[in-house]
Formats: C-alpha cells, structure tokens, sequence
C-alpha cells in the first residue's frame, strides 16, 4: 500500500505544460510504503493482535483488510462478514439520517431489508439517538455519531472483526455500556484483528501476534515470543535515543565552554 507523499503536489496538464515552457526539471514523484511486502493467514478461532511503533502501518492494514483501502499490489481474500472498529463514524454520509446511515450500513454488509429493519430499532436503542434517529447526522453531535456507529458495529453480528485499539464512545454512562457490549461481541466473532498498544491484552486475549515495523512483517507467531522481541526492540531504540540525546547535550555543554574561554 503506498501513499503519494502530501507536499508532492497534484500535476494536471496546465501545470505541467507550464513547467516545461519555462524550462523547469520535473521531480520524480514521491511515494511512501505504507505497508510493503505483508503476508499472512488467518483462520476461524485466531485472536490476532498487531503491534508496533507509530507509523508502523497498522491502521492502514486494518483498513486494507477491511476493504476501505484497496491495495496497490497483491489482493486481500475474506471469508465471511466483516465489521470494524476503527474511526467510528467514519463512512457515514453526514446529509442522511441515522436510520438511513444504518440502512446503508446494513445494506453493506449483505442483510436484507427485513433483517435490516429487524435490527433498527435495536440499533437506535443502544445508540440512545431518540427522535434523532430521522434527523441528517450533519446535526449529531461527535458523541452521538460516535455513538451510532458503535451501535450498528455491535449489531451487525461479524464473522471479523477487525479493531483499532478499544475506543472510547460517549459519557460516562455509555461508555460502560459500551465495554460490556465489547465483551459480548468479541466473545462472538469468529476471528478477531486487534490493533493495540497494550501488551498484556495481547499476552492474555491472543493466539497470534502480527509486529510491523515499517510497513513490513517484522514477526509473526506466538504472543509471548513476538511480544519479548517487540520489547527488545523498543528498549534498544530507547537506550540509542538516549545516548544520542546525552551526547548532543555533551557537544552543546563543550560548545558553550569554548565560548566561555573565548570571552575571558
């Protein structure tokens, strides 16, 4: 999956005609490898967490295998219904209504009508939208939305389910609702793609590990082990940054030495 860098920016044709009448050298697009050469199988019953630094690419994964981002090179093969927690709300068509964003949904993810309106009113329940629920979702508020989608996620019952860190939806109130509600379903999905930064959620609630680092596979394979190695790495990359750190404060302290002596 590679990204157009953002400040290499757009060339249409009037761009590019003028670039050459003044005689101006064209730079090479680009590009960043978002994730690069990733291969893996997943079967019924894996509880999968994929860990790694910032930037690593793991959202972007998540995405690819969620079918929001269609990779450049390769192919993605699913068996069976997908749902994701990842931006919540996210893909929601902000001019229509709650109910009909929830028909879309539904509709997405392959139910048919009757079983979509089956699950409406369970939907706009948990969700807490009350006469909202006909009102365009551009007078939602962020809670509301997040809300919403947390509650069509929940209902639509997946085969996957693909989650970008456990996210925390509405107040107080919901929120718990809304852990009991995770419980119940990741108890039902058959497997499971967790993106987090909690090691011990990965030791204690997977059967694989997936670590990225740069784009690429770094491991893959039994929690413990991938977990171990992601936390040496982490500690090398710690103690570099500090020797480095305590270096550039040495030469800075000798710099303002010299200038000291000068001075005198």
């Amino acid at each position: 999956m590679r990204f157009r860098l953002a400040h290499d920016r757009q060339r249409g044709v009037r761009s590019l005609c003028a670039a050459l009448l003044r005689g101006r050298r064209l730079e090479p697009r680009r590009w960043h490898a978002a994730l690069e050469a990733v291969d893996f199988e997943l079967s019924e019953g894996d509880v999968v967490g994929v860990i790694g630094r910032n930037g690593s690419g793991k959202t972007t994964l998540l995405r690819v295998i969620g079918g929001m981002l269609a990779p450049n090179d390769g192919s993605v093969e699913v068996e069976g219904r997908i749902s994701s927690l990842l931006s919540i709300g996210a893909g929601a068509d902000l001019r229509s209504s709650g109910r009909e964003n929830i028909r879309f949904q539904g509709l997405l993810h392959g139910l048919g009508s009757s079983e979509i309106e089956e699950i409406v009113p369970r939907i706009a329940a948990f969700a807490e939208l009350g006469e909202f629920l006909d009102v365009p979702m551009q007078y939602y508020s962020n809670g509301m939305i997040s809300r919403l989608g947390f509650a069509i996620v929940l209902a639509l019952d997946p085969d996957i389910l693909l989650i970008d860190e456990i996210l925390s939806v509405g107040d107080l109130a919901f929120r718990r609702k809304a852990e009991s509600a995770m419980e119940e379903l990741l108890s039902k999905a058959r497997c499971q793609v967790i993106v987090t930064h909690d090691l011990s959620l990965v030791r204690g609630h997977c059967n694989r590990c997936l670590m990225l680092e740069g784009g690429r596979v770094e491991a893959f394979g039994d929690p413990d082990e991938v977990v171990d190695r992601y936390e040496e790495m982490s500690a090398a990359i710690a103690t570099g940054r500090l020797e480095r750190a305590e270096s550039e404060r040495e030469q800075e302290a000798t710099r303002v030495r010299a200038i000291a002596a000068d001075g005198r």
